[in-house]
Formats: C-alpha cells, sequence, structure tokens
C-alpha cells in the first residue's frame, strides 16, 4: 500500500470513529464535565465505548448508555496512556484524535 492508500484508510477511520461517537451522542441527552481523576475511574469502570481528544486538550468519553463525559486531561495523549493501562477493556474502546 503506498502512503496515499494509508492517509485515505485512515481517513475513512477517523470518519467511522466520529460518525459512531455522533451517533451515540444523539442517543443520549446526559452530558457532565468531571476532572480528570473522576474520567479516568470511568475510563477504566468498562463503560466507556469511545474517546475523543483535541489539541486543546479537551477529552469526551462516550459511554455505553450514550452518555457523554467531558474532562481535559494534563497533557497532550495523557488519555491514549492511560487507554494503555486499562489492560482486556481497552480493545473495545473507539479513539480518535482532531
Amino acid at each position: 500500500m503506498n502512503q496515499k492508500n494509508y492517509w485515505i484508510t485512515g481517513a475513512i477511520g477517523f470518519l467511522f470513529v466520529v460518525v459512531i461517537l455522533m451517533f451515540s451522542a444523539k442517543n443520549s441527552n446526559q452530558e457532565r464535565t468531571v476532572d480528570w481523576d473522576e474520567a479516568i475511574k470511568i475510563l477504566n469502570s468498562g463503560q466507556t465505548q469511545g474517546v475523543m481528544q483535541t489539541h486543546s486538550l479537551d477529552i469526551s468519553l462516550t459511554l455505553k448508555d450514550g452518555t457523554i463525559i467531558h474532562t481535559k486531561e494534563p497533557k497532550i495523549d495523557d488519555i491514549f496512556d492511560e487507554i494503555k493501562k486499562c489492560g482486556y477493556t481497552r480493545k473495545y474502546i473507539i479513539s480518535a484524535t482532531e
């Protein structure tokens, strides 16, 4: 696969994740903001379905029931380090970054 095909595949994958997270958000009327430590507890609870990270350190966790949890990570990519620590549950978490 050449570099252009990798880019296209990555872009399609990213759009797929965004659509899934948007669909989940439309099915929920529950959103809340929590501190970083609480967000990590939620992440490790096994109820997290998707994670979105922005360059401004904003994190959105989409839970299986459609609830959206917002937080701010201490530094860029901290959320992905925490996902790696989740063990078996991490393979079920859809992750995206802008």
